[in-house]
């Protein structure tokens, strides 16, 4: 699953995109745009979601292996994920 995959199902998957941007301390502007197409997430935005997401687990008993589930796919794209290399 690519980053921008895993991104938008856990984006999709939350309750409210607000109160996930909230939590992970990112604009809710940018997971609209990342959720749609329109924007495409910096490993810094995947890192702080997975850190919310985990956070959410810690919480919530009933939601756990949900949440826990999102974030190692996040965490598992993110090592795939490649720099582009910078213009020579």
């Amino acid at each position: 699953m690519t980053l921008q995959a895993a991104l938008r199902q856990a984006i999709r998957r939350a309750a409210s995109i607000r109160a996930l941007a909230a939590e992970a301390g990112v604009s809710h502007v940018m997971l609209w745009g990342i959720l749609h197409g329109y924007e495409k997430a910096s490993p810094n935005v995947a890192r702080k979601l997975a850190r919310a997401l985990e956070q959410r687990a810690s919480r919530s008993a009933r939601d756990a292996r949900r949440y826990e589930a999102e974030a190692a796919r996040i965490r598992a794209a993110l090592r795939g994920f490649k720099r582009p290399r910078p213009p020579e």
